[in-house]
């Protein structure tokens, strides 16, 4: 039954959870590589910045797995 339930829950999350997490990984990877070989005040800022977005979509992720267990 359990099995059952977990495909329930996953066919219940909107596709566009997906879209935007991955959509955020490549960002944030490019911007992690860049501040490692040039730690200047910009790529700092635009890793956290990339970091921030992932960590956003992340979160709406987390967001929409409360709602499936509560109603689950």
């Amino acid at each position: 039954m359990a099995g059952k339930r977990s495909n329930d829950q996953r066919a219940a999350l909107d596709p566009s959870l997906r879209e935007r997490v991955v959509g955020r990984i490549e960002p944030f990877v490019d911007a992690l590589d860049a501040a490692a070989v040039n730690p200047e005040p910009e790529t700092i800022d635009d890793l956290q910045e990339a970091a921030d977005e992932l960590m956003r979509a992340i979160a709406r992720v987390m967001l929409e797995l409360g709602r499936l267990s509560d109603h689950g």
